[in-house]
């Protein structure tokens, strides 16, 4: 059953004073709101409620260090928000934000263009091949795919809350190319730099969640891996990066795509590259966030003057209560509010003891 009342998930609240704002792109008023940083065409992909077609109907995990957090739809099903937080009330609703839609970044006509982008892109989704290891033909022509995989980087790296950003010297290339391909419809000289490689696991989320997720170790070429795509991008620079985290990827095999490439060449990979690649960035994530939550557990400690570091075992104590509390919901586990009562309650118990 699939609630659409706007008592599950109230529209996001805006401010007008946000509309003096200027366009990320081309620098007039920001008048739009609701703009998707990564197309909806592939966030639904990622975070749309399973076995569920739709807008609206998001519902989805920020994985960081310090304070993972999650977020849903207005249509997001009930019993999906009652599976994941147990119960709905009016303080959750109200502080509930999709992170990756925001309001007054660009005007409405860089919306349109950016729609337009988009459409003609998404028909790639649907080319595929059945071969692995092999690379094939998007069919997208060359200068509309560079344009949209710059247009995502850019949105990424101008955004408050993809935690993902740009040398400036990049993101101001990526924005002038942009801004003349938009106004004038011309290719700006400096998109002769660019280059990228994108490798697909073909089909994989049919069977498989898929996440978006850039690792902040690359910087130019930049790499990110967004549903099934792994995507290495490059701004004057050879692709001559064979691993992402410590997976290796067969770039080695894919073709390079640029402006001197008539149509758009994927490579399509193994599942198991991709499947690798996800498991490596919760490992990741993982290990940030014990560093964090160890060290704000010193704080703590220096704070209530009970010593300069708190003990080991008291901080594997606080990691595992955390994570195998079964008294609070999935979606608030590994918040800040769970971290600091597990602290002191495990503080409160060592002291009594």
């Amino acid at each position: 059953m699939c609630f659409d009342c706007p008592t599950i998930a109230k529209p996001r609240t805006v401010s007008r004073h946000f509309m003096k704002n200027n366009c990320k792109i081309c620098d007039s008023i920001a008048d739009k709101t609701g703009s998707h940083i990564v197309p909806h065409f592939l966030m639904k992909r990622i975070d749309t409620e399973e076995g569920k077609k739709g807008r609206d109907k998001e519902m989805g995990f920020v994985i960081s260090e310090k304070n993972p957090s999650s977020y849903f739809g207005r249509a997001t099903s009930l019993e999906k928000l009652e599976e994941v937080y147990n119960k709905i009330d009016e303080e959750r609703i109200e502080n509930n934000n999709i992170p990756l839609i925001e309001d007054y970044i660009f005007c409405s006509k860089c919306e349109a263009k950016l729609a337009e982008l988009e459409d003609s892109y998404s028909k790639s989704l649907t080319v595929k091949t059945d071969e692995k290891n092999e690379n094939y033909n998007s069919k997208i022509d060359s200068e509309k795919a560079l344009i949209f995989w710059s247009s995502i980087f850019y949105r990424l790296s101008i955004s408050k809350n993809s935690g993902f950003k740009l040398r400036e010297a990049d993101e101001k290339m990526l924005k002038d190319i942009l801004k003349e391909y938009f106004e004038y419809g011309t290719i700006h000289p400096d998109a002769n730099n660019i280059s990228y490689k994108l490798l697909r696991a073909v089909n994989y989320s049919n069977t498989n969640s898929t996440l978006l997720h850039i690792n902040p170790q690359n910087q130019n070429p930049y790499l990110a891996v967004i549903d099934e795509y792994v995507i290495i991008f490059s701004l004057g620079k050879d692709i001559l990066v064979d691993k992402f985290y410590n997976t290796l990827i067969p770039t080695n095999e894919a073709e390079t795509n640029s402006l001197t490439k008539d149509t758009e060449i994927i490579y399509s990979i193994e599942n198991n590259v991709l499947t690798n690649l996800n498991a490596e960035f919760f490992n990741k994530a993982a290990e940030y966030y014990r560093k964090n939550l160890f060290a704000i557990c010193d704080l703590i400690y220096q704070k209530f003057r009970i010593g300069d570091k708190m003990p080991d075992k008291m901080k594997g104590e606080i990691f595992d209560q955390i994570a195998k509390d079964e008294e609070i919901s999935f979606g608030d586990k590994y918040s800040i509010k769970h971290q600091f009562q597990i602290i002191y309650k495990v503080i409160k118990k060592r002291r009594l003891t």
